[in-house]
């Protein structure tokens, strides 16, 4: 779903459907109709947004076969599915983080996600986004492999601006830090990433630790502080994965998400992010019980989940686009 801001900022909201992964094209669209398509109606809007996961196979699929991506294409537009982001976190399932970021692996399946994302924006968004790992596992993570990885950044970093200069489109990566990853805070985040380049390289943001103030692991991170960082560097919030509170037992503890939403929000359009913000509903903790039950269990959990955030993101004063 499309809503705007009141200084013009057009903030897409989607749900992640890695919590539906396919390993093929045909599964890919299969789910998109089993699943997304009813939770639209069920929201009662003519467009949505979901932000897929693609395997590796999958995306080498439709970079070598372009009738392949275009077919894609038309699958989500006669269905009413807009794409606006890409889960590129996985290797070969959903679960796995695959490659880090040091192996050229990752960069190859990140461009080739930033290709195949280029073609399938709405011809009216200029901004993509990619979530991918906090560059690998701090444990084996020798100081040598720190410039292994820096010079792939870099080099991304130079592809993604040459995909501009041909398509017009700008696709952002965002790194997500995570507990017992060699990025484990947003400052870190910083350090590290986001001053090789602040335009496509930049931070994702999980709404449930940063209500908590917690990483896990006994990492904390105050979310005014992370926020206001990402703020004053420049740097984009590429990404918000928002869990409502209720939605997993990861988060049932946890206080409200919803200042954290309306905190994140304002970070994200205090030019930290220029032209689009994207916030993204994840209900992976309920996946597994809910497919159990059959298709429409987890049709109704992923229409509440973006119900409950359309509603909370129209309260702070955002309005329901077109």
């Amino acid at each position: 779903m499309r809503l705007r801001h009141e200084d013009g900022t057009l903030v897409h909201l989607a749900y992640n459907a890695g919590v539906h992964p396919a390993e093929d094209l045909e599964n890919l669209i299969a789910h998109l109709t089993r699943y997304a398509v009813p939770v639209r109606r069920r929201l009662g809007v003519e467009r949505m947004g979901v932000g897929l996961w693609l395997s590796p196979a999958v995306a080498d699929h439709l970079t070598a076969d372009r009738i392949e991506l275009v077919r894609l294409r038309r699958s989500l537009e006669e269905r009413g599915l807009e794409v606006v982001s890409l889960n590129g976190t996985g290797g070969r399932n959903q679960e796995a983080p695959g490659p880090d970021w040091a192996k050229p692996e990752r960069y190859r399946y990140t461009m080739a996600l930033a290709r195949i994302l280029a073609f399938l924006l709405p011809e009216d968004v200029r901004f993509g986004s990619i979530s991918t790992i906090p560059i690998g596992w701090r444990r084996d993570w020798p100081a040598d492999l720190h410039a292994i990885a820096a010079r792939r950044l870099e080099r991304l970093s130079r592809e993604l601006r040459g995909l501009y200069g041909v398509t017009g489109k700008t696709i952002r990566v965002g790194f997500e830090p995570w507990p017992g990853c060699v990025l484990e805070t947003t400052e870190q985040a910083l350090e590290r990433v986001c001053g090789i380049d602040s335009e496509h390289l930049g931070v994702c943001l999980d709404a449930c630790h940063l209500a908590g103030g917690t990483m896990g692991a006994g990492i904390t991170e105050e979310a005014g502080t992370a926020l206001r960082g990402l703020a004053a560097a420049g740097t984009p919030v590429v990404k918000l994965g928002h869990v409502h509170n209720h939605a997993g037992d990861s988060c049932r503890e946890l206080p409200s998400t919803r200042p954290v939403l309306e905190d994140t929000l304002t970070a994200m359009l205090s030019g930290a992010v220029s032209g689009t913000a994207h916030i993204e509903v994840e209900i992976h903790d309920l996946a597994v019980p809910l497919r159990t039950k059959g298709p429409g269990a987890l049709v109704s959990a992923l229409a509440e989940e973006l119900d409950w955030a359309r509603s909370n993101l129209t309260a702070l004063g955002l309005r329901l686009a077109a």
